[in-house]
C-alpha cells in the first residue's frame, strides 16, 4: 500500500493567508463541490461566513489555532474572519473528487434581507456564536448534511431556499449537539490594512502593465517599507508581489487576445515582456496552454480558464481597475455624482 501522508503534520505547518472572494452580480452567495487536494484548499480566511460539509475522507482540521479530527459526514459553519481548513489522509498522488460542498455568504447580504424579511434576523445569534466555529452532531448533522448533498444541484431562489433550511436547522440545534471549536469568539488581528495595501500594490501594477514594475515604488505609495509591504501584500493576496505582477499581466494578455487582433509579439510588449519567447513561456506556465492555444478558444471556455487560473484574485484586480479608473476621471465622476443628487432631490 501506497505511504500516507500526515494530516497532522500539514495542518500544523500551515500559514494563514486572506481569501478575497469573487463577486456575482446574479448570485446572493457561493455554492460548489471542490475536489482535494486544490488550490483554493488551504488555510485561508475570508468576511465571509462558511458552511461545510465534507462528503469523503477524514484527517485533521485547522480552525484557527484549534487542530482536532474530522471524518465523512462533518457539517460546520466558520464565522466571518475564522482561519480554517481541512486537510485528508491521502495516499500518494490520490485526488478525492468531490470531497466537500462549501456555502460562503456576508452577514450584510442577509442583514440586507432581513430590511424586507424581519424574520431572517432570527439568524443572528447563529452568526454571533459562528465566530466560535461550531461542529454539528446527532439529528441536525444529519438534516443538514442530506440538504447539503444536494444542494449544488438547484439555482435560483430554490438554492436559496435551501439555504434557509440549513441555516434554520443549524439555527435550532440543541445544545447537545454542538460542538464550539474555539473557547471564545475568534477576533481577527488584521483589519483592512492588509486589503487597502493589497489594492494600492494592485492598482500600482495595472497602472504600469507594460512598464518596468518596481517592489520599491509600489511600497512608497502605500507609504511603507519594502518588506512591510511585502509581508502585507503576501498576507493579503496569498501571493508575492512578483507572482501577482506576472499573473496580472497575463490576466491583461489573455484580454488583449480575446478583444484585439494585435500581434502576439506586440502583445507581449504592451503586458510589460521584453521579449515574445519569455511571455510564451510564462503564459504557458500560468495558463496550461499557450497564447496562440488560447485565442482561438470559444468565449465559454476562455472565460471558464481565466477563473480556474485567477479565481479569488479577480475581485481585488477589478477594485484596482475601478480605483485607477476613479482616479483618471475623477471629475467626471463629481460631476455624475452632482446630477444624480440633484434629480434624486427633486423627486424627493
Amino acid at each position: 500500500m501506497s505511504k500516507r501522508s500526515s494530516s497532522l503534520e500539514r495542518a500544523r505547518n500551515q500559514e494563514v493567508t486572506l481569501e478575497i472572494l469573487p463577486s456575482n452580480a446574479y448570485q446572493s452567495f457561493r455554492c460548489f463541490m471542490h475536489d482535494y487536494p486544490t488550490h483554493g484548499a488551504r488555510y485561508c480566511v475570508h468576511v465571509e461566513y462558511e458552511i461545510h460539509l465534507i462528503r469523503k475522507g477524514s484527517g485533521h482540521y485547522k480552525i484557527g489555532e484549534k487542530i482536532g479530527k474530522f471524518k465523512a459526514g462533518q457539517v460546520s459553519i466558520i464565522g466571518s474572519r475564522v482561519p480554517h481548513d481541512w486537510v485528508s489522509d491521502l495516499r500518494k498522488n490520490q485526488i478525492i473528487r468531490d470531497r466537500d460542498v462549501v456555502i460562503q455568504f456576508s452577514r450584510e447580504w442577509l442583514e440586507k434581507a432581513s430590511q424586507t424579511i424581519p424574520e431572517i434576523s432570527d439568524f443572528e445569534l447563529l452568526l454571533d456564536q459562528a465566530q466560535r466555529a461550531i461542529i454539528f452532531h446527532g439529528k441536525c448533522s444529519e438534516e443538514a448534511q442530506e440538504i447539503l448533498d444536494s444542494i449544488a444541484l438547484f439555482s435560483g431562489i430554490e438554492q436559496v431556499m435551501k439555504l434557509m433550511e440549513v441555516l434554520l436547522i443549524m439555527s435550532r440545534a440543541p445544545e447537545d449537539e454542538r460542538e464550539y471549536v474555539l473557547e471564545d469568539p475568534y477576533q481577527s488581528e488584521s483589519g483592512p490594512t492588509a486589503r487597502l495595501v493589497a489594492e494600492k500594490g494592485v492598482s500600482y501594477i495595472f497602472k504600469n502593465i507594460d512598464k518596468k514594475i518596481r517592489l520599491a515604488d509600489a511600497a512608497k505609495i502605500s507609504f511603507m517599507s519594502e518588506s512591510q509591504f511585502s509581508r502585507i501584500f503576501k498576507e493579503a493576496s496569498g501571493l508575492n508581489f512578483s507572482e501577482m505582477i506576472r499573473k496580472l499581466r497575463i490576466e491583461h494578455g489573455c484580454k488583449l487576445l480575446g478583444s484585439t487582433e494585435l500581434s502576439i509579439a506586440t502583445i507581449s510588449r504592451e503586458c510589460g515582456f521584453t521579449n515574445l519567447s519569455n511571455f510564451n513561456r510564462q503564459f504557458l506556465r500560468e495558463m496550461g496552454i499557450t497564447p496562440r492555444e488560447f485565442r482561438v478558444l470559444n468565449q465559454k471556455q476562455k472565460v471558464d480558464l481565466l477563473k480556474i487560473v485567477f479565481g479569488h484574485k479577480n475581485q481585488l484586480l477589478q477594485q484596482a481597475k475601478i480605483n485607477t479608473y476613479m482616479d483618471m476621471h475623477s471629475q467626471q465622476v463629481a460631476e455624475y455624482m452632482t446630477k444624480i443628487d440633484t434629480k434624486q432631490s427633486r423627486q424627493d
